[in-house]
């Protein structure tokens, strides 16, 4: 599930892939699964662009 969120995401999916998923996989798992993706991106650019401030700060 995990992984077909982030192809997904990515935009790196087969078509064959894509119709087999959406054969095996309900609304509401695509949905949860979405979210919690999209939570993590979210939490990771953040945690990414205060690591590069704290940095660019103690360096300057």
């Amino acid at each position: 599930m995990a992984s077909t969120v982030m192809a997904s995401f990515l935009g790196i999916r087969r078509r064959s892939d894509y119709d087999s998923d959406a054969a095996s996989m309900s609304l509401k798992q695509v949905i949860i699964a979405g979210l919690i993706g999209g939570i993590v991106f979210v939490v990771g650019v953040i945690l990414l662009v205060k690591m590069v401030l704290a940095n660019l700060t103690n360096t300057g």
